[in-house]
């Protein structure tokens, strides 16, 4: 609530109000550099805002742990990185973090859930396509079955129809609880995505009303 972020006298958050409701879901678009994907990191506290504060459940996140709040709100970066080892290695990883077994055929829904061939579980990461890392790196997040999914430009590297597959996955998951938070560049991708489709100018945030 009430996020600022200030760099070189300049507010890239000025002042920002966001609430995201139990499996809503918002698209986020806006000119490059807008502040968009400083968002995304502040809410998951990978970035310190200058004011304001961040909340989940009324509770103040940095009084949270750090580990249960990253298993809470899960962020996928545009570019993931991938880490050492497997696509199954990558996907168990947060859940390992916590000291729960990820099973093989729970590693083929999650990627199958994603777009993506679950024969591809014993590749390495580190030699996977950008699309398929960007999937990988979604399949990495729901893992840990966190309440808030933070996805930065989820289909950038996809061809069409693995995109609208994503997206259709986003939407039965938050059909069923889970909230997310979108930044999208393709007006499609943000209309079949969003709940509400909100567009950042200055720092703030303005509602976008989107035809059916």
């Amino acid at each position: 609530m009430g996020l600022r972020v200030t760099r070189e006298e300049r507010a890239v958050l000025d002042g920002l109000d966001l609430e995201v409701a139990a499996g809503e879901t918002l698209s986020i678009s806006g000119a490059s550099g807008c502040g968009k994907s400083t968002l995304l990191r502040v809410l998951a506290l990978l970035e310190p805002a200058d004011a304001g504060r961040v909340e989940i459940d009324g509770q103040d996140a940095e009084s949270i742990d750090y580990r249960s709040y990253r298993r809470r709100v899960s962020l996928v970066f545009q570019e993931p990185p991938m880490f050492e080892g497997t696509v199954a290695d990558n996907v168990r990883y947060g859940p390992s973090m916590a000291g729960r077994t990820v099973s093989d055929s729970e590693v083929s829904e999650l990627l199958a859930q994603v777009a993506i061939d679950p024969a591809i579980a014993s590749r390495d990461a580190e030699r996977l396509s950008g699309g398929e890392r960007q999937r990988v790196a979604l399949a990495r997040a729901l893992a840990n079955r966190p309440q808030l999914l933070l996805l930065d430009e989820p289909t950038s590297a996809l061809d069409p129809e693995s995109a609208m597959e994503v997206i259709a996955q986003i939407r039965r998951l938050s059909a069923q609880g889970l909230s997310v938070v979108a930044v999208l560049h393709v007006p499609e991708h943000a209309r079949l995505l969003g709940d509400r489709h909100l567009h950042m100018r200055d720092g703030r945030l303005e509602t976008v009303e989107m035809s059916t």
